[in-house]
């Protein structure tokens, strides 16, 4: 069993393994830092008096797909969740994919039978029972269209069927092909200015990594998501002022801003808007902070993340949702 420990070990950052029972990951760049499903999956295990238990595993890109076919081998491995930013790309490394999963082209839950693995996708359940908290909603903006977006997208048009949706992704290109699919009557696809010029909106729903910091860096161009406007191609240069105050790059990689102007003005353009991040981890994004001394209603990704990963149990453990649930809420 050394031996078998120290094998699945070579593919991850973090050591995990440390018993001869069967087992459960949540694969992902960092899940050890801050993933709530190993604390939620393990009390029920304990609760059932299981010996199973599930470990994160730290993966980097290129080791993700020799861990997959290293779990297809491994006899005690029974499934696992998959959280970012390989929702998407480890589809290809799966045997089946459910329909929802294959439209939404993400899955953040596999399921192991007979060395074959079959794909789930449980954010869309968790954010459609997320989204019971609102009714009325007529004109709703959507950020991000990631492995967790497209599902945000998917839950939101099955549950407001005649509301006036708002797109907004980085890779526009993504996003269109994405809602092309979906065949939706009534939407718009935003740019960097047009997002600005909103107004009236009801619900703005982030699935984009905009919860977590005010710039992102992509192939030398900076973004500003938090406040929506592109700010130029700094390849090269060490500072610089613009008219949001000052913005400092750092080591040639790292943008930090200190002006909040531009989120602040579509905040006040929205008076109305309630503000659902499906970030948990932190609780109350950035985001989520700003929209609330603003006095907008705000809601955490929490209770998705609970909906979904006590569907992902089920899925993996062959169990009942219901008393699942109820082990997960008692004990989580």
């Amino acid at each position: 069993m050394k031996n078998q420990k120290e094998n699945l070990n070579k593919f991850i950052s973090n050591s995990i393994y440390n018993h001869n029972k069967k087992y459960a990951l949540i694969i992902g760049e960092t899940p050890s830092n801050g993933a709530r499903s190993p604390k939620l999956w393990n009390r029920v295990y304990k609760k059932l008096k299981y010996q199973t238990r599930m470990y994160p595993a730290d993966v980097k890109k290129e080791k993700l797909e020799y861990l997959i076919n290293y779990l297809r081998s491994d006899d005690l491995f029974i499934g696992s969740a998959v959280t970012a930013p390989y929702k998407e790309l480890i589809v290809k490394y799966l045997d089946f994919v459910s329909v929802e999963a294959k439209l939404i082209g993400s899955i953040n839950t596999i399921k192991k039978i007979n060395k074959k693995f079959y794909g789930f996708n449980t954010d869309y359940n968790g954010i459609l029972k997320s989204l019971n908290f609102y009714k009325n909603k007529k004109k709703i903006l959507i950020l991000g269209c990631g492995g967790a977006g497209k599902a945000v997208i998917l839950a939101s048009i099955k549950k407001f069927r005649n509301s006036f949706f708002y797109f907004f992704n980085r890779d526009k290109k993504k996003l269109s092909k994405f809602i092309n699919k979906l065949k939706i009557k009534r939407f718009e696809i935003l740019d960097n200015k047009s997002i600005l010029t909103l107004n009236n909106i009801d619900l703005v729903i982030n699935s984009s990594s905009i919860g977590f910091n005010s710039w992102i860096y992509r192939k030398n161009f900076f973004f500003n998501l938090r406040y929506f406007l592109p700010v130029s191609n700094l390849r090269g240069i060490k500072g610089v002022r613009t008219l949001n105050k000052k913005i400092f790059l750092k080591k040639n990689k790292i943008l930090i801003n200190k002006s909040t102007l531009q989120f602040r003005t579509f905040l006040k353009n929205n008076p109305n808007s309630d503000y659902l991040d499906i970030i948990y981890n932190p609780l109350n994004t950035k985001l989520l902070k700003l929209a609330k001394i603003y006095g907008h209603k705000i809601l955490n990704g929490i209770q998705m993340n609970f909906e979904q990963a006590v569907e992902a149990f089920c899925i993996v453990n062959n169990k009942k949702f219901d008393k699942i649930k109820k082990y997960m809420k008692k004990n989580g």
